[in-house]
């Protein structure tokens, strides 16, 4: 009835921590994330940086990082994700992909990074908000760890309560099979309104992002430039 509802139903972070979940995200990754990921990839190098280091916070299994490195091979980029399971896929696509030379990767909770203050350019992160326990704390460690002049870009699924009934059926009608259906709808139900992720943004150093939709994906997007 919550879901009927519109109200949110958070799914955990532990959801991808074991072995098979991790594989099966890769595989729902693979067959049906990649032109979100080409497009944000593209959207991303069009930001005028001040430096090479990128961030992308809950990289998963690293397709978006593999993207953000075949459209701009001047970045350095470091993939972060509480998932060590996720993590091990990551590194092997990124060999398969030829790029461990320019992608990194690093076991850490998005609320406390291990990295020094200023330490990117650009932070990135796509699917990932919906999963954070404390969406607060992590905009303060995405300002801590952006250089000035330095740039945010979030997109995530948003929580379209008037489409609930259609997800299943858009799922159906793309190839997804039951299991896969069922992974998207946790994910939108987890997911947040537009309303309520400003008023997330609004307690953080990031209350002055741009937060708008991206229809095409049904998902929103955070753009912040610190200064």
């Amino acid at each position: 009835m919550k879901f009927l509802k519109g109200t949110r139903i958070p799914l955990s972070e532990d959801s991808f921590a074991d072995t098979s979940a991790a594989q099966f995200y890769d595989e729902h990754a693979r067959r049906f994330m990649g032109s979100v990921y080409r497009r944000f990839a593209a959207k991303a190098a069009r930001i005028n940086i001040p430096g090479k280091q990128v961030l992308d916070l809950g990289t998963g299994t690293g397709r978006l990082v593999i993207e953000l490195a075949k459209v701009r091979p001047d970045w350095q980029i470091t993939g972060a994700d509480i998932s060590e399971e996720m993590l091990k896929i990551a590194r092997t696509n990124t060999e398969q992909a030829g790029l461990t030379d320019r992608i990194v990767f690093q076991p850490t909770p998005a609320e406390s990074l291990p990295f020094a203050d200023g330490s990117f350019a650009l932070v990135v992160s796509n699917s990932s908000l919906h999963l954070w326990s404390d969406p607060a704390k992590v905009f303060k460690e995405i300002s801590r760890v952006t250089s000035p002049g330095g740039y945010c870009l979030i997109w995530d699924n948003m929580r379209y309560n008037i489409l609930n009934p259609f997800l299943s059926l858009l799922g159906w009608a793309m190839g997804m099979n039951q299991s896969q259906r069922l992974l998207w709808l946790k994910a939108v139900r987890s997911s947040y309104n537009l309303g309520e992720v400003k008023a997330l943004l609004r307690e953080t150093p990031l209350r002055n992002a741009r937060v708008t939709l991206v229809p095409r994906f049904l998902e929103l997007c955070i753009q912040w430039k610190k200064t």
